[in-house]
């Protein structure tokens, strides 16, 4: 299976009964010990983090996105909603690499011109 999820116990359950493996984890300590496994396990192409995981490793899962390689993380919301403002890409990448972009809402539509 490609997919792997890191969360707490139950979000966990409801995925291995879609069939995706999973580890719970329940502190800080056991989240990154569980990212660094499921990093060196060449199977997972995709790894799905629960928002407060990647609150805990916050670090270490930039790190990693900076490498740009699999498995590639995705952050799920908290099944009680977000947990805060999330960073936009656009501002990961402005922080990464001291490039901001601009998006095509700045060009002029056929009735402004």
């Amino acid at each position: 299976m490609p997919f792997h999820i890191i969360a707490d116990r139950d979000t966990v359950l409801g995925f291995r009964f879609a069939g995706v493996t999973g580890t719970a984890v329940a502190s800080p300590e056991q989240a990154a010990t569980a990212f660094a496994e499921a990093k060196a396990r060449p199977t997972v192409r995709i790894l799905l983090l629960s928002e407060q995981v990647e609150t805990w490793i916050e670090t270490e899962v930039t790190a990693h996105r900076l490498l740009a390689e699999a498995p590639f993380v995705v952050v799920l919301e908290s099944i009680w909603g977000p947990q805060g403002e999330r960073k936009s890409i656009e501002a990961m990448i402005y922080e990464a690499v001291g490039i901001r972009i601009v998006g095509d809402e700045a060009k002029p539509t056929e009735n402004q011109r």
